[in-house]
């Protein structure tokens, strides 16, 4: 962060306050909805890279039991590779059984 302490210049070199993947100040997912495929919350946040990132970031699932077969989720990794399903305890690659 760059501050200046002359009225005659302004603030420059600030950071985005998202820090989203793609970043365009775009939140991070903080939860994910079941289904085939489920949804990111809140709507239009950047999806979390992998397994490991969705963990990482915290995400939090609804519903909170396991979800049924074939729900999941689409990290950005593209097709099957991407797709992580909720136990009721982690997150875990692919789809429920």
């Amino acid at each position: 962060m760059t501050m200046f302490d002359d009225p005659n210049r302004q603030c420059v070199g600030l950071a985005p306050i998202w820090g989203g993947a793609s970043g365009d100040n775009v939140p991070n997912a903080k939860g994910a909805t079941a289904g085939i495929p489920g949804t990111w919350t809140p709507s239009g946040a950047d999806p979390p890279a992998n397994l490991a990132e969705t963990t990482a970031w915290g995400v939090v699932a609804s519903p909170a039991t396991p979800w049924t077969t074939g729900q999941y989720v689409q990290t950005r990794l593209t097709g099957a590779p991407g797709r992580v399903t909720w136990t009721g305890s982690a997150w875990v690659g692919g789809v429920a059984p």
